[in-house]
């Protein structure tokens, strides 16, 4: 019998003999490593040859899901996936939701492993233990949508869960992603090409099996105070109403920087032309995973004007603004451009942020004069119809835009030298969150640090509010607390004329990330708002009937870490990448005209490349290195 919490197996698949074994799952390992990515990197670390080529039939794509997963634990729905990423060579996880880490456990397995290289292109099926490759000839050139939707007529119908790529994943586009139930994205870093490199189009999963639990009533009762504290949650109406687009407010502050990093979109088109009221304006069915009460994937309609009947499903519409401001895309008259381009490279499998970022670092530099467009056989215009002939010749990888198509490091050379400190990129990755319009938080500093590159784990902290008056240094504390810094921790991150240091709580953020992503519980704000390092160690406990205590949880974080970053050391990444780009020490034109530069997150001081090594080194002896 497995151990509650676990299924007890580890499915491992070899794409080039189509042979498959299913073994143990060790159970000591399963108890120090907790699940999901904890079990991944300790499994990378046996499965990953040095060396390996991150597009060669022998880099594992790891696939993991938690131990809460399947235990009715709210937002426990993550499906990790590990594997050395293409885009910039890094091996670390990609983590999506929907229904499939659950399928997975559904079907019999924890974790699934997946080396080789099919002889054609292949679907992998798990299906209530049986295990099959279906032959996708037919399946090849699809887009992600119309793949999933093929694949869930055949399959099993709604009660099947589909990770599939596009075009840009079969032709290695090397930030090519790959898509779960067409609503949750898995693989920024290229994931979408490791996959095509291995002719995998996708992988579907059934199954209706369910982990024990070791103490049923415990469980319950915990699970219990979490929804009883759902009903005390005086937002929840507006989350309900509104999805991502509930933080709004903060988000349009962090994520409004265009023109290459170099100025702010304007709030007021920004409200006008992307925000809640063009949101509500569309019909909205919202999309939860498994478990959750705060359903945050949306499926939008078009109601009206000449796209009328237009739909989608997406990730949350706050994409298209993500998107739509680097390019100016909506319009009084079609405020539907950006939500229509962002379907277009979910489509495709292409990341929205990689795809946008360089398009527009390509065009700002045309429009200052410094780049001769006659360099591409693609126009550099700020239009939808222009985006869109970019998005389909990167995918197919013709022409000129095959530079883009390699990535960044491809891009930058191609153009030369003097192209380099314009780059907005972290370890070949473009960063997503820029500090000088909100000040250095946990989110900004982490791209710096992050064995993968520029993304969004460490967003449980405190700084993931932006703006906050030094007055609520005591909420600081408390979240500390909360995500598991001991008390000792919490001193020596809060000791700093800064109010905070910002290099020392980012590891604490980090390890938060990675409890949840073991335990398989959502990072997302409006859900991890409810849990503390507290209550998962009572969950593990309830749930999987180890005797461990909170110390044990930070020490399979730490445990963790330690596991990926020797591997990325072993692959040639070292101190010298943690390296903020240049452009952020210049000033950025703030939307009042106003210059903005780096400063610490409440402002107190302007930020230089000296400061900035030393919160590095703080993190790294927060870390014990």
């Amino acid at each position: 019998m497995p151990s509650p919490g676990y299924m007890g197996t580890i499915l491992s698949v070899d794409l080039t003999t189509e042979e498959f074994e299913v073994e143990e799952l060790d159970m000591d390992a399963a108890r120090t490593f907790l699940g999901g990515l904890g079990l991944n990197a300790w499994l990378m670390e046996q499965k990953y040859t040095r060396g390996t080529d991150p597009l060669a039939p022998d880099n594992p794509i790891i696939i993991g899901a938690g131990p809460l997963i399947g235990t009715g634990t709210p937002g426990a729905a993550k499906t990790i996936a590990t594997t050395r990423f293409p885009l910039n060579g890094t091996i670390s996880e990609s983590v999506g939701s929907m229904r499939f880490a659950r399928n997975m456990k559904g079907a019999g397995f924890d974790h699934l492993v997946i080396t080789g290289k099919a002889r054609r292109p292949t679907v992998l099926v798990l299906d209530h233990g049986e295990v099959s490759f279906m032959d996708a000839g037919d399946l090849w050139g699809l887009d992600i949508f119309e793949t999933t939707d093929a694949l869930k007529r055949s399959r099993g119908g709604a009660k099947a869960s589909v990770i599939a790529i596009g075009p840009a994943g079969e032709n290695r586009v090397v930030f090519s992603l790959a898509i779960i139930d067409k609503a949750s994205t898995l693989g920024r870093g290229g994931l979408g090409a490791v996959l095509g490199s291995k002719n995998l189009k996708a992988i579907v999963a059934l199954g209706n099996a369910r982990p024990g639990v070791h103490n049923q009533q415990e469980c319950k009762k915990l699970l219990a105070g979490i929804h009883e504290r759902l009903k005390r949650f005086r937002n929840h109406p507006r989350v309900l109403e509104l999805g991502i687009m509930e933080n709004w407010d903060n988000y349009v502050q962090q994520l409004s920087a265009c023109n290459n990093f170099s100025r702010v979109f304007s709030r007021q088109k920004a409200d006008e032309l992307y925000g809640p009221a063009v949101y509500q304006g569309l019909k909205v069915k919202r999309l939860g995973c498994p478990s959750c009460f705060t359903p945050d994937k949306d499926h939008l309609e078009v109601l009206s004007g000449p796209f009328k009947g237009f739909h989608t499903t997406t990730t949350s519409y706050f994409n298209s603004y993500s998107l739509g401001h680097l390019f100016d895309l909506n319009t009084a008259a079609d405020k539907t451009a950006a939500l229509r381009m962002t379907d277009t490279l979910d489509r495709l499998g292409l990341d929205m942020f990689t795809f946008g970022t360089m398009l527009d670092f390509l065009m700002t530099h045309h429009e200052e004069g410094n780049l001769d467009p006659a360099r591409f056989d693609l126009p550099l215009k700020r239009d939808m119809q222009t985006l869109d002939k970019w998005a389909r010749a990167i995918s197919e990888k013709k022409g000129s835009a095959e530079i883009l198509a390699d990535g960044w490091t491809a891009l930058v050379q191609n153009l030369g030298e003097a192209y380099e400190p314009h780059a907005p990129i972290i370890r070949g990755c473009d960063i997503i969150w820029d500090p000088r319009p909100v000040g250095l938080g946990t989110m900004e500093f982490e791209q710096i640090v992050s064995l993968k590159g520029p993304r969004s784990a460490s967003g449980g902290s405190p700084t993931y509010v932006p703006g906050q008056p030094e007055e609520n240094i005591p909420l600081f504390r408390r979240h500390l607390d909360r995500m598991g810094a001991d008390e000792k921790a919490v001193e020596r991150v809060m000791d700093s004329p800064l109010g905070f240091n910002v290099g020392r709580m980012t590891r604490y953020s980090e390890d938060w990330y990675t409890i949840l992503s073991s335990l398989g519980i959502c990072n997302r704000h409006f859900n991890n708002r409810f849990y503390s390092l507290a209550l998962c160690k009572e969950l593990f406990v309830a749930v999987t009937g180890f005797d461990v205590g909170e110390d044990h949880l930070r020490q399979s974080a730490a445990l963790t870490w330690n596991i990926l970053k020797g591997l990325n050391t072993r692959e040639g990444f070292g101190l010298n990448h943690d390296t903020p780009p240049e452009i952020w020490f210049r000033p950025m034109k703030g939307s009042d005209g106003q210059p903005l530069i780096i400063r610490d997150y409440f402002g107190k001081k302007e930020l230089d490349r000296e400061d900035i090594a030393r919160l590095i080194e703080d993190y790294y002896d927060e870390r014990g290195i």
